[in-house]
């Protein structure tokens, strides 16, 4: 995992928005290959288990293995526990899951979120206890 430069929270929102888009855009990637996959050995339902798998488990493996997805790797940034730690698998998840809340009105809830909370976290890092800086 690189080395987090803490103290950076505030420094990465154009950061964070840039890989957002580019996360989603591989994590759809990853969801439409996973639901045909799966629905090749279980049918119907396996176009949405491979949806929710693919789109979920892009964020919650990435991050809680390296502390980064792709886009945040290409614009610098890091997901960590607010005390420098690395970000865990049971963090990352619970960040992750609580996308559903912050993704309301199209991610609109978890950018105002982050935008008047202290350390820029959106609902998801709060609980969690993460933050988002910049990587060394």
């Amino acid at each position: 995992m690189p080395e987090p430069v803490m103290g950076t929270q505030e420094d990465v929102i154009l950061s964070r928005v840039f890989a957002f888009i580019i996360d989603h855009i591989l994590s759809l990637v990853a969801a439409v290959v996973l639901g045909i996959g799966l629905a090749a050995a279980l049918g119907r339902a396996g176009i949405w288990l491979g949806v929710i798998l693919g789109f979920t488990g892009y964020f919650i493996v990435l991050e809680g293995l390296f502390g980064q997805t792709l886009g945040k790797r290409l614009l610098g940034i890091v997901v960590v526990k607010r005390s420098g730690e690395p970000i865990s698998m049971g963090s990352s998840l619970v960040r992750n899951v609580l996308r559903i809340i912050d993704g309301i009105l199209s991610y609109a809830v978890g950018l105002v979120v982050m935008l008047v909370s202290d350390d820029r976290q959106r609902i998801g890092d709060h609980v969690a206890d993460t933050v988002v800086v910049r990587a060394r």
